[in-house]
């Protein structure tokens, strides 16, 4: 007998609690928490004291995904938010919104049961004029 998930009632869990969650504004509050920073940065091979942006980066949910760490006594639930950083380029006046826009990066943060950051993996354009690497 094959087994599948394609129709498993898991994806509908999933879809609902991250419509419940609101994923761009948890990441929002991340960026905001940190000062929209990040105090040391490897790319390659050179290392970076400090990233910052010259603007507070939009995040939009690229991907998400849970998971369960078994341990000794209970699992321990983790959901995996995978964010793409854009700034927005446009002015009032531009009627194109996607045009307007530039990718400088990617932010994952990892959740546990209590809906607090427990791990964050940033990968950055450095070299975008949208960010400043010192």
């Amino acid at each position: 007998m094959t087994s599948t998930l394609k129709n498993h009632p898991i994806w509908q869990t999933l879809s609902q609690t991250l419509k419940q969650l609101d994923p761009n504004q948890i990441a929002i509050q991340h960026l905001q928490a940190c000062d929209a920073q990040i105090n040391g940065y490897w790319d390659e091979e050179e290392f970076y004291e400090v990233i910052s942006f010259t603007q507070l980066p939009h995040p939009k949910l690229m991907s998400s995904s849970w998971g369960i760490f078994p341990d000794n006594t209970e699992n321990s639930h983790w959901l995996q938010l995978k964010f793409s950083l854009i700034i927005n380029l446009s002015t009032d006046s531009d009627s194109s919104q996607d045009a307007a826009q530039t990718t400088i990066g990617e932010l994952i943060l990892v959740l546990d049961e209590n809906l607090e950051v427990v791990d964050e993996n940033w990968l950055v354009d450095v070299h975008s004029p949208y960010v400043l690497a010192t």
